[in-house]
């Protein structure tokens, strides 16, 4: 009786899971679809269906060009008074993004399964307009490959950078340079948010063609500009940041990195850049090849490996990372008189 009870319980939660998937999804399911979302037969998925549409009611077909129908769900039942903001959807896409490149895509699909609930619990019409805005802010946010302790993002800064990107208006900051410590008035078009061990803004001004990088912590006094600006429909955020290897923005080159056997296992797990490729040998060795700019920061992640790793190409990189590895040795192996 018990476990009876349990496989009902069981289905249950899968038809309301169905019914979430029916309401979330723009498009509606075929059955194909249902059977593969819940892993059971044609027969059930038929079942489950009608069990929907009794529970809640009649689902409405699609139009398809697939010659397969597409049911939805459109209820009130499922709907809920507490709002959902696309920044709160860009949000959750952007953490299930992070946790897929940490290794963790159960974690990621768990994100995402929270992202198809909060979908069905909006209207038809609010749904169009949240899915206009989070494709606005999905386009603009990105995650520059590198791991690493991160600095704090100041959470209004970003409302007000999002805010910007979706209505197209310019912002003003005073920026700091990092390494000068100069400081400059800016006048920007925001176009995107990269994310990595620090967050930066992706922005166009009227001195530079291509967008350039600003980093978040280095901003201060940041605030909406009357004037207004037309998104480059060409510009795509996620190939900005695959030209560089973490956020130095740099011509691209080609690199091909050995690592010995020992480390060879260690790396193979590593994404050093979203197009890399991988080439095992016989003696357990591994070649890496990706093209990417951003020489110092490669230089930062290489030092970590010792000397288990080989720069192989460019020569320019292996002498960079030798001439940092000098100035590190001289550095530290002076002795340093101490201060109370």
């Amino acid at each position: 009786m018990g476990q009876d009870n349990g496989i009902r319980y069981e289905r249950l939660k899968d038809i309301v899971k169905l019914a979430i998937h029916l309401q979330a999804s723009r498009r509606g399911l075929t059955l194909d679809d249902m059977m593969s979302m819940i892993s059971v037969s044609r027969r059930t998925a038929e079942r489950m269906r009608d069990a929907v549409e009794w529970a809640f009611e009649p689902l409405e077909v699609i139009p398809a060009y697939d010659n397969k129908k597409h049911w939805r769900l459109s209820s009130d039942v499922l709907r809920r008074l507490v709002p959902v903001t696309a920044e709160e959807m860009t949000t959750l896409t952007t953490a299930a993004g992070a946790l897929e490149q940490s290794g963790l895509p159960e974690h990621a699909s768990g994100l995402r399964e929270i992202e198809t609930k909060l979908r069905a619990t909006k209207r038809e019409g609010a749904l169009e307009r949240l899915e206009t805005d989070l494709e606005t802010l999905l386009q603009a946010e990105g995650l520059a490959m590198r791991a690493g302790p991160r600095q704090p993002v100041d959470n209004d800064r970003l409302s007000l950078l999002r805010e910007a990107i979706l209505v197209g208006r310019m912002v003003r900051f005073t920026y700091h340079a990092r390494f000068t410590g100069q400081k400059s008035y800016q006048l920007v078009e925001p176009y995107g948010l990269l994310y990595g061990n620090n967050a930066f803004l992706v922005g166009k001004t009227d001195w530079q063609d291509e967008p350039h990088l600003w980093r978040f912590a280095n901003m201060s006094e940041v605030r909406l500009s009357s004037k207004t600006f037309r998104r480059d429909p060409d510009f795509d955020l996620q190939e900005f940041a695959k030209r560089s290897f973490g956020t130095f923005q740099e011509k691209p080159f080609n690199v091909v990195l050995q690592f010995d056997a020992h480390a060879a296992r260690d790396a193979s797990t590593f994404v050093f850049h979203p197009d890399q490729s991988f080439e095992k040998h016989d003696d357990g060795s591994l070649t890496v090849r990706f093209k990417a700019g951003g020489t110092y920061e490669m230089c930062w992640h290489l030092f970590t490996w010792g000397d288990s790793v080989t720069v192989e190409k460019p020569v320019r990189l292996r002498k960079q990372l030798a001439k940092m590895c000098k100035a590190l040795a001289r550095h530290h192996g002076t002795k340093v008189k101490r201060t109370n």
